[in-house]
């Protein structure tokens, strides 16, 4: 299979080179004569080599998840046989074309008044004015000083290593195309979005990085010249992240080929969060529909440590040649007209979906390094719910909004710069903390206490009605501390409202299966879809509360 980055570069010439203008269908979207395939726990060496023998194929080398292997097909064999012929074989759990990735862009100029994404007043980009605001908050969050080392791994075309806007915030990377440690980019594409990520500010220089001062990027060239790569690569790349300490993958890749494997290591790895691109449309220029048969991989891999970004533009609207999806794309991020880091120490503009992914992937750095003991899976749930709502983006991505870096950060730090921190509940109220009375608490240390306890929470936005009838909805969640939970799902004027309260231990995650009650159930036989609001609130033992609204749909 092959990989490819989402880009179109405009130059200033008006010349317009297409990288990747489309889908690529699974049949043509794979690396010559490769497969990769994996064994089962039981199988033999002398297994392994007789489905090999079998398949007409050779090895290659070994892949880092337990028993997968890439081979090279032999003269004469096609991919297919190979593949038919292997997943025949006793101890083979599936074989797969070694599928394509690709990078997601469009670039020619720098500076800080041109950085729509980090502080939108309105001003014009390229001769389109913006809507003031229309930013992540990008600029707000740095008041806040947050300062660290979170690593953020960038599979992609490499990095122009000498570039002064990035050497400072680099650390060794490694290149699986040429097979050495020295990460050079031929393209353009990964350079750019390194500079999105980590551009050393307020040095005098060209742009600034969301998470400067708080990341660093290591540098992991899987795509060549052209773009292209494979997913092999970009599997042994996850692994060397993992080893090298890497909190955040940056994934400004991907096509319409799916891969059992590159999942598996996906899910091999759930310490760290990996950022996807949803990817540009197809060759008419227009953004798809992930939920579909076109679906972008791996941003559409229904997994917890996978965060999937549309691209929006200086007037807070889904660009028109991003994919977008209401249960695949997560939220939507600053993706047109994008000034960035360029090989050479020059500077660039690009567009796509490639260049959206890195603002959510130095917002997450830079959440992490305000709070290194979060999960993945708290880090993501921060990015979703801090995201401004907006109707542009409401079925169009899981959120409904826009990365907001400071809204995010309030929720996973309660940093206090450019809003107001939640306040307690006052007492008094019919949903009191456990303990809480009209009097100041007298526990040792809690008077001093006033940070809010982070809440995860992670459910289906879109479910079949027969499935929540049968088996009920699943909600997975986790607080950062010990906290008092209570959940409600609501429907319109109440028809269907049902309460579940329980405990949750410091960081503990927990799966709760909610179940309708009598009138929701007599509701949802009788209706072919209905809007539900999930609510959960989280009170820790100072009586600090943590509440969080998540929209639900149950459709035939």
């Amino acid at each position: 299979m092959v990989v490819r980055p989402f880009l179109v570069i405009g130059f200033g010439t008006g010349v317009v080179l297409v990288l990747c203008a489309g889908p690529l269908g699974a049949a043509t979207a794979a690396e010559p004569g490769e497969v990769i395939v994996r064994f089962d726990s039981g199988a033999t060496a002398a297994d392994r080599l007789d489905a090999r023998t079998g398949a007409r194929a050779d090895f290659k080398r070994r892949l880092p998840l337990q028993g997968m292997q890439l081979v090279e097909v032999e003269s004469g064999q096609s991919v297919a046989a190979a593949v038919r012929a292997l997943e025949s074989a006793d101890g083979v759990l599936y074989a797969e074309p070694n599928a394509t990735r690709r990078a997601f862009v469009r670039p020619n100029d720098p500076y800080f008044s041109q950085l729509w994404a980090m502080e939108n007043t309105g001003q014009s980009i390229r001769g389109v004015g913006g809507t003031p605001d229309a930013d992540s908050d990008v600029a707000e969050a740095w008041d806040a000083g947050i300062r660290g080392g979170t690593i953020v791994a960038v599979v992609d075309t490499g990095v122009d290593a000498t570039h002064p806007d990035l050497a400072p915030n680099l650390v060794r990377g490694r290149d699986f195309v040429a097979g050495d440690n020295e990460p050079a980019d031929e393209n353009g594409h990964g350079t750019h979005v390194s500079g999105t990520i980590v551009a050393e500010r307020g040095n005098g220089l060209g742009v600034a990085g969301v998470a400067d001062g708080a990341a660093k990027v290591m540098p992991l060239r899987v795509l060549d010249g052209t773009g292209s790569g494979s997913v092999s690569n970009v599997i042994l790349a996850y692994a060397y992240a993992f080893q090298n300490g890497a909190k955040v993958v940056n994934l400004s890749l991907g096509s319409n080929s799916p891969s059992r494997a590159e999942r598996d290591a996906l899910a091999a790895f759930p310490s760290m969060l990996f950022v996807a691109a949803a990817g540009n449309g197809g060759a008419d220029g227009v953004g798809d529909d992930n939920d579909g048969a076109t679906a972008t991989y791996p941003c559409t891999y229904m997994l917890p440590n996978v965060v999937c970004v549309a691209a929006s533009d200086n007037r807070d609207q889904l660009a028109s040649f991003s994919n977008y999806g209401a249960t695949s794309v997560d939220l939507a991020a600053p993706g047109v007209n994008i000034a960035s880091t360029w090989p050479g120490g020059g500077y660039s503009w690009a567009s796509g979906t490639s260049m959206a992914t890195p603002h959510v992937s130095g917002a997450a750095a830079l959440l992490w390094s305000a709070a290194p003991g979060a999960q993945s899976t708290d880090i993501a749930a921060d990015l979703m719910s801090g995201a401004d709502a907006s109707p542009a983006f409401a079925g169009r991505t899981v959120s409904g909004g826009r990365l907001n870096v400071l809204r995010s950060l309030r929720l996973v730090a309660n940093v206090g710069v450019g809003m107001p921190a939640p306040a307690p509940p006052p007492s008094g109220t019919d949903d009191p903390a456990p303990g809480a009375s009209g009097s100041p608490s007298s526990s040792s240390g809690s008077a001093s206490d006033a940070v809010p306890p982070r809440l995860s929470v992670r459910v289906r936005r879109h479910a079949a009605i027969a499935a929540v009838l049968a088996r009920g909805l699943a909600v997975r969640l986790r607080c950062s501390e010990g906290c008092t939970t209570r959940l409600a799902l609501r429907g319109r004027r109440g028809a269907v409202t049902l309460r579940r309260r329980l405990a949750l231990a410091p960081g503990a995650s927990r799966r709760v299966v909610l179940r309708l009650n009598r009138s929701g159930r007599r509701l949802l036989r009788h209706r072919n879809s209905l809007a539900l609001t999930l609510i959960a609130r989280a009170v820790d033992g100072a009586g600090n509360s943590r509440r969080l609204r998540v929209a639900l749909t149950v459709s035939r």
